[in-house]
């Protein structure tokens, strides 16, 4: 999984906050990218 096309997808309302979550245990993207998204 793209970290870009996870931000985007973030931002349009496909992936919420729990799938964030999801993505940094899985090490798609990091903490801090998560609640750098999040913070938006």
């Amino acid at each position: 999984m793209s970290k870009t096309l996870i931000k985007m997808y973030y931002r349009m309302g496909i992936y919420s906050d729990a799938d964030l979550d999801t993505f940094v245990e899985a090490g798609y993207i990091s903490e801090e990218e998560a609640k750098e998204l999040k913070a938006k």
